[in-house]
């Protein structure tokens, strides 16, 4: 299963919601830092993990007709809690070498054992990875519940007719107010936790309190409801 994790305008913490999703996802997951404008998490919340892996190098390598699988297992990051994650760009010059690749990336992707949570960033420009959006399984767009964020979703969420909206922290809509309004689906409304972001988004804080979170525990809910439209029928009854 492809889900790949977005933003219709701004910035409502794309990847730290991508990264909670990924940390409470009920089984093997690759959490795949996919963003063209470049990746944030190994200087954040993997800060101290090895800097010279990630798309950059996983891109080099399948220009050079290495294997996809094999090469990709050289650049992921193992988390102690069974996840991996593949860093994104360190450096804008790398996307030049990425761009011709992403349809080979999303058929990687799709032939995965478990399954990829891709965090794409910002869509609309030039530079959007469209191979990831049409092979995904599951788009979520996330958004603030706020004026300035949902003005900025609606248009893109009208290009984008399989994806659902995620709402994320704090703003005066409600998850029914957007549905209704911008005539789409709401999956879910991630709560406001600023000391779990900054956990996420920085690695900063005390990480005993990641598991008893608010935010943790509405992405584990988020998490097993996706994860269930996954498997067959026959397994879920």
């Amino acid at each position: 299963m492809l889900i790949v994790v977005c933003s219709g305008g701004h910035s409502p913490g794309v990847t730290t919601t991508a990264l909670a999703l990924a940390l409470t996802w009920p089984r093997e997951v690759l959490l795949a830092e996919c963003d063209p404008a470049g990746g944030s998490l190994l200087s954040g919340y993997l800060a101290g993990q090895p800097q010279d892996r990630g798309l950059g190098e996983w891109a080099v390598r399948l220009r050079r007709g290495g294997d996809p699988a094999a090469s990709l297992a050289e650049q992921v990051v193992h988390l102690s809690s069974g996840q991996r994650i593949l860093p994104g760009l360190a450096e804008p010059a790398q996307l030049t070498s990425v761009q011709p690749l992403w349809p080979a990336i999303a058929e990687a992707f799709a032939a995965l054992p478990g399954d990829v949570i891709a965090d794409i960033g910002r869509i609309g420009g030039t530079d959007t990875p469209a191979p990831l959006l049409a092979a995904a399984d599951e788009v979520l767009v996330v958004a603030r519940p706020s004026l300035r964020d949902l003005s900025a979703l609606a248009p893109r969420a009208k290009a984008l007719p399989r994806a659902r909206v995620l709402l994320a922290g704090a703003g005066p809509y409600s998850r029914r107010e957007v549905a209704k309004t911008l005539a789409v689906e709401v999956v879910d409304h991630l709560p406001h936790d600023v000391r779990a972001a900054k956990l996420l988004s920085h690695g900063t804080g005390n990480t005993r309190y990641l598991a008893r979170s608010l935010l943790l525990r509405a992405a584990r809910s988020l998490a097993n409801t996706l994860s269930e439209r996954a498997l067959p029928e026959v397994a879920r009854s």
